[in-house]
């Protein structure tokens, strides 16, 4: 988690995602300074253009970055999809990705997600990850899923693969700091090259535009 927060507050909007990548220039945006190319792209199972979020709910930025990136939402293009993927680097952060997915079959997924960043950010004190798992439950049993329903889906193997395969594909994506955008498995924003949230999904709309350009050749 330090590794973590280290990253997180060099800036409002700064992440500290390494790039070696030779600058590529283009109109607009320029690869290796606002955003970085994949070396070995990642394949995606959506006939749409993936934008996809790499959060924790123990990050103030990815807390921050809801609003803008949920607006953004609202306006995004029907041949768009976006996901967000919890990023894991310690066994706390597993356990979150672990909830994060528990709560995806819950009818008020939508509020419990947005209310968890800031029950996380409350628990940054508890370092046990038994202590935390109690308390998320109880957390949880107040929007309706019962201790013993958390706890079940909690040793699932649909958790435990769902949280694996997030864990493979930040690794892949080379994820080093939250949030981060990857659009479509192919390209990665470099948020220290934005002044804003809202210049980070202008890169991302860039990005999407230069994979349709990339999709329509193929």
């Amino acid at each position: 988690m330090k590794k973590l927060l280290t990253l997180l507050l060099v800036a409002v909007t700064t992440i500290a995602c390494g790039d070696n990548n030779t600058a590529e220039s283009v109109p607009g945006y320029v690869a290796g300074v606002n955003y970085r190319t994949l070396a070995n792209p990642i394949s995606t199972n959506s006939e749409k253009i993936e934008v996809r979020e790499f959060f924790a709910y123990g990050c103030p930025h990815c807390q921050s970055f809801e609003t803008p990136l949920h607006h953004w939402r609202q306006t995004m293009a029907t041949d768009v999809n976006l996901v967000q993927s919890p990023a894991v680097w310690n066994d706390l952060m597993k356990l979150h990705a672990q909830v994060f997915f528990i709560i995806q079959s819950m009818p008020n997924k939508a509020e419990v997600h947005a209310a968890l960043f800031a029950e996380v950010m409350e628990l940054r004190g508890v370092s046990d990850v038994n202590a935390q798992t109690d308390k998320l439950a109880t957390f949880l049993a107040g929007y309706g899923l019962s201790r013993n329903e958390f706890e079940r889906q909690l040793a699932s193997a649909e958790v435990k693969k769902s949280t694996a395969q997030a864990m493979q594909l930040m690794s892949r994506a080379k994820v080093e700091g939250t949030p981060t955008i990857v659009i479509n498995g192919r390209y990665a924003v470099i948020n220290r090259s934005a002044k804003s949230f809202e210049e980070i999904l202008e890169i991302t709309n860039f990005l999407i535009d230069k994979e349709r350009v990339r999709l329509a050749q193929h």
